[in-house]
């Protein structure tokens, strides 16, 4: 995915408030302007111009609020929140800005705090947006283990937009795991006419069918998913078993081989991966490049083992082959605020001081508090002959660094996901 579509679905995500930009007291142009860049796919033109807002006129809440939607998309729950809270505090009362701190709790793990703060956001009217809120405190009471709430929730989004195939997706899924598929399949069947890309539509009307005993409309169903989407490993391994159930030995095995054949490639390329990962680690980096260079040959476009594999090339001194590695990762996953600290690395050990800096800018766009970035930022304005851009910059990291229990992260996991175990939603949620 590039960049410009992988923005478009961050904007997604908030675009539908401008009703909040023009109730503020700055030019009515700004803001929109900055959103404009955005809706546009140019991300990093359209947060630096928000960041400027904020910084010119901390007042005005849309643009705490619009780069706390950013953050949330970039899964930057942290940042987004403190945006959001800055947002809140300046403007208090919008039910927009309440459903945003539900998204935020939610991927936090906080889930009473998620479902408190949608339902703040329903109290203070949500407009055409009041169907989204629903459906998210549908998604919690199923994940509290309420089922009952939780098709109360889906319904009254549904009432209220009957076109939210996301509604009627996780209805029809809450009717199958009831064992109910003659509820189920009407609601599937209309997320898929409404949103036939939609992440397991096609693999849960199949077992819906498969369910009811419809097995010919069951592998209908499922092949169509499998040709939209040949990664689809659930609707592979249910077509697999549904064509063995009805006597087509030779296509049910074809499918179980498949499925099977893919699965062992992905395990095999994270293992590789994870061990080429301790591998650099422990400084054994020509190993380390080996186990890079056989998970890629598994999955070419895997942008975390393109980027540490830039990261290996450029701690053994290869610079050429960790721009062309570090410019793969970037293309296949644009939004990684580590490979654009790379490439400023590469550009600037080779002289380059434009490109490392604006590359470092670029990470700093979409990880703030680094205080690596900072620092990396210091030394470019040094050789730049920018003294007073080096030492704000050097400052900033000395400031980030001081923090309280702050540890430098380790730039081979730095691609790992945040943790999510019970002490850290603690922390988090306070319970």
């Amino acid at each position: 995915m590039n960049e410009r579509s992988q923005a478009c679905l961050i904007v997604s995500f908030f675009v539908f408030f401008p009703a909040l930009i023009h109730a503020q007291s700055t030019p009515p142009a700004t803001v929109p302007a900055a959103v404009a860049e955005l809706n546009k796919g140019n991300l990093f033109e359209g947060v630096r111009q928000l960041k400027e807002i904020v910084r010119a006129e901390p007042s005005l809440s849309a643009a705490s609020f619009y780069l706390s939607g950013v953050y949330t998309r970039l899964g930057q729950n942290d940042t987004a929140y403190r945006y959001l809270e800055a947002a809140m505090k300046t403007n208090p009362g919008q039910g927009a800005y309440y459903h945003q701190l539900g998204v935020i709790r939610r991927r936090e793990g906080c889930r009473p705090e998620a479902l408190e703060a949608f339902e703040q956001a329903l109290q203070r009217r949500m407009g055409k947006d009041e169907s989204e809120a629903w459906r998210n405190v549908g998604d919690l009471y199923v994940d509290l283990l309420e089922p009952e709430k939780a098709r109360e929730a889906y319904e009254k989004a549904l009432k209220i937009d009957p076109n939210d195939a996301a509604a009627h997706l996780e209805l029809g899924k809450l009717y199958l795991d009831r064992n109910n598929p003659d509820r189920a399949i009407p609601e599937l069947s209309s997320a898929l006419k409404l949103s036939p890309a939609l992440d397991g539509v096609h693999s849960s009307l199949g077992r819906a069918y498969r369910a009811a005993g419809d097995l010919p409309s069951a592998v209908d169903i499922l092949k169509r998913g499998v040709e939209r989407n040949p990664s689809d490993q659930e609707a592979r391994y249910v077509l697999g078993q549904t064509l063995l159930s009805l006597g087509r030995n030779d296509e049910g095995r074809r499918e179980m081989d498949e499925y099977r054949r893919v699965e062992e490639r992905i395990s095999e390329s994270n293992n590789l991966f994870q061990s080429a990962v301790a591998r650099a680690q422990a400084g054994e980096l020509d190993r380390a490049e080996d186990l890079l260079r056989q998970t890629l040959r598994l999955a070419p476009q895997y942008a975390p083992g393109q980027r540490v594999l830039g990261e290996v090339l450029l701690n053994r001194g290869k610079t050429e082959a960790a721009l062309e590695m570090l410019q793969q990762a970037s293309a296949s996953n644009p939004l990684n605020s580590e490979t654009y600290f790379d490439i400023a690395s590469v550009y600037f050990r080779v002289g380059k001081l434009a490109e490392a800096s604006a590359m470092a800018g670029r990470a700093l766009i979409l990880e703030e508090e680094d205080p690596r970035y900072y620092s990396l930022l210091a030394e470019i304005y040094s050789k730049m002959k920018r003294p007073d851009d080096a030492h704000g910059a050097a400052e900033r990291a000395a400031q980030l660094k001081s923090r309280p229990g702050y540890h430098a992260p380790d730039p081979y996991s730095a691609d790992m996901r945040r943790r999510t175990d019970s002490a850290t939603v603690k922390a988090i949620c306070g319970n």
